[in-house]
């Protein structure tokens, strides 16, 4: 339902669940506890109808906007969920076998630093299994070797199959969590009716929050394998908005620049070569990030998304899931298909060099505008995760982004949620299990810091932003 813009600055957040079976507005109704701090003993908000989409289920929680001494204020915030479990439909347990096959066959420093004694313990198995077998059929009478082997073939066929039946029959976490992540990113046509619709919910979402014109500001927040969905939801949105612009159309006279493009692209140009960024590089990055997207707006472009927060997702193997190996995702990123942060330049042709110095505007009627690969010039990318100490102890599933989806990718290994954030495996889903451990490590205070919900004074002057003309798509 389109709104008419009134004076009210709101910002509206989205969270996606992660994998798994998903009860709607669970996830958001968690993610509340984690967001919202708590004024006189409880969290103040309002259960709405939700509007914006065709479902049933789904609510808006309204936050009013809280003023606080102790800087705990806020400004009107709305949330929303994203509920896509329901469309992830016929997983089965053959569908993880190609990437654990990948996996296993894969040297130890490709293997996923949270999966690697995962993969030892494997070898360890498959190992043991084939050394005893060789001890069995070398201790046999030569004349009955043939046999003995023949058994010892059937006992391994045999062994692996009961593994797989056990799996599939009480292996729920497995057939209905872990698939989920190769089906989405499978592109096979078995899947592909799934990922269509999947990510055309999540699209439609964000399309209407924009065209709903009650909001200022959006922010993105995802788990798990709503990270990827999140992620493709962004990427997918941003070719369609990012020509729009207020004017003026002038197809012959000089193009107005971009205020604040030209700083972004100088601090984006210095994080793309450094070795490994500095905290200073990243923050001025980080701003000027944020300052390109007020002026975009100023403009009259309509993109509202400002941030985008990533919670333990499998994103960190990417290379693994999208592509067959690094070579084949990099592939993926040089064409564009695949939006980095910061943004590759926006002049760079598949198959040339990446420049030295990357440029992300063009003219389009009049007026300088952002490239379709460069939705990380205006959208903060904040990626939150359990580390897996020892490589066992922790989140197995969640880890670093910037070395597959650009180094201007804020990563923070979380350091506190003591003890809960050292449970193998489990930790992947405790990230929303700790909304009143307030600690400067703690993932709470981490997520609220990283939502910025406090900063209508720098959202009020874009209210009076120009609309977008018609013919600058």
């Amino acid at each position: 339902m389109n709104q008419k813009p009134d004076d009210t600055v709101r910002t509206a957040v989205v969270i996606v669940h992660g994998m798994g079976d998903q009860l709607p507005v669970d996830t958001l109704k968690r993610f509340l506890d984690t967001a919202l701090p708590k004024l006189d003993g409880r969290r103040v908000y309002y259960s709405r109808p939700e509007r914006v989409t065709s479902s049933f289920e789904a609510r808006r929680m309204l936050a009013p906007a809280i003023a606080s001494d102790e800087g705990k204020g806020y400004g009107q915030t709305e949330f929303f969920e994203y509920h896509w479990s329901y469309l992830m439909k016929e997983n089965r347990l053959d569908d993880l076998f190609p990437v654990v096959r990948r996996m296993l066959l894969s040297s130890p420093h490709r293997v996923p630093a949270g999966l690697r004694v995962a993969w030892a313990l494997a070898w360890l198995l498959i190992i043991a299994f084939l050394v005893t077998a060789w001890k069995i059929v070398k201790n046999t009478a030569p004349e009955d070797r043939t046999v003995t082997a023949i058994a010892v073939s059937a006992v391994g066929v045999a062994g692996f199959w009961v593994i797989k039946w056990v799996l599939t029959r009480v292996g729920d976490l497995v057939t209905r969590s872990f698939v989920d992540v190769v089906r989405y990113l499978d592109r096979s046509p078995r899947s592909y009716e799934v990922r269509r619709d999947i990510r055309a919910g999540m699209v439609d979402l964000l399309e209407g929050l924009h065209k709903d014109k009650r909001y200022s500001r959006i922010v993105v927040v995802a788990h798990s394998l709503g990270a990827y969905i999140a992620y493709d939801g962004i990427t997918y949105l941003w070719p369609q908005m990012c020509n729009l612009h207020g004017g003026p159309i002038d197809d012959d006279g000089p193009t107005l620049p971009l205020t604040g493009l030209s700083e972004l692209q100088v601090a984006a140009n210095a994080v793309r070569q450094a070795s490994a960024p500095t905290d200073q590089q990243l923050t001025v990055l980080r701003s000027r990030q944020f300052e390109l997207w007020r002026q975009l707006r100023l403009q009259g472009n309509p993109w509202l998304i400002t941030d985008f927060i990533s919670l333990g997702t499998p994103m960190y193997f990417a290379d693994l899931l999208f592509a067959k190996n690094r070579k084949g995702f990099d592939k993926l990123v040089e064409r564009a298909e695949l939006p980095v942060c910061p943004p590759i330049s926006a002049t760079k042709t598949v198959e040339d060099p990446d420049p030295q110095y990357a440029s992300y505007g063009h003219p389009n009627r009049g007026r300088t505008v952002l490239g379709h690969g460069t939705p990380f010039a205006v959208v903060r990318w904040t990626n939150l995760f359990f580390p897996a100490k020892l490589w066992f102890f922790g989140d197995w599933f969640g880890g670093r982004l910037m070395q597959l989806f650009g180094k201007g990718v804020l990563d923070i290994s979380i350091q506190g949620n003591k003890y809960g954030r050292f449970l193998p495996a489990l930790a992947h889903s405790r990230y929303l299990s700790y909304p009143d451990r307030l600690g400067s490590d703690d993932v709470a205070t981490l997520v609220r810091h990283y939502l910025d919900l406090d900063i209508d004074a720098e959202l009020e002057p874009l209210l009076q932003s120009p609309k977008p003309l018609p013919g600058t798509d």
